[in-house]
């Protein structure tokens, strides 16, 4: 953990230059991240699910195709490729949907520990860009991959970062 709080104040010093939302709509994100979160986490669900039956049919259908066909088909490595990468990613938004949800109760509360987990799922985010730009192996694309994941990871942080003043340590008696 103490690997993440040093990339978290690393993160805060690129960005403390950049010119600050005005106070009211930070404090207004900062107010309502928790709900934002909660639809996330909902859209999030339905994903999961709806990937779940691909990967299902996936697995149905190339697990049937390499037994009829054998390893002959030239097609099977990549599919397995696919598969695996497909398995990797929904793992990796199954992580971000438990973060999420475990984040709502501590924003509603504007506690510390919400900020702190919605830090994680940005950082998962980011690898989970970079990783899928990469293990596709398609030179055609990861160049554009990495720059909207750079793009996006860049705005993320940025609004992460402009409420995390509002969230504070909780006290303890």
């Amino acid at each position: 953990m103490e690997l993440v709080h040093k990339l978290e104040n690393t993160i805060g010093g690129w960005l403390k230059s950049l010119p600050h939302l005005p106070a009211n709509w930070s404090k207004w994100l900062a107010n309502n991240a928790w709900w934002i979160v909660l639809i996330g986490v909902i859209i999030s669900i339905f994903g999961i699910l709806g990937l779940a039956y691909v990967l299902m049919i996936a697995l149905t259908f190339f697990g049937a195709a390499t037994t009829f066909m054998g390893y002959a088909y030239s097609g099977v490595a990549y599919s397995t490729w696919w598969i695996v990468v497909s398995i990797v990613s929904f793992a990796l938004l199954i992580i971000t949907t438990v973060l999420e949800a475990m984040a709502i109760s501590p924003l509603k509360a504007m506690k510390q520990k919400g900020w702190d987990l919605m830090f994680l799922v940005f950082l998962i985010g980011v690898l989970s860009g970079v990783v899928s730009a990469v293990v596709n192996f398609n030179a055609i694309s990861i160049l554009p991959n990495l720059i909207w994941t750079a793009i996006s990871a860049v705005i993320s942080a940025y609004v992460l970062f402009e409420v995390r003043s509002y969230f504070k340590t909780a006290v303890t008696k």
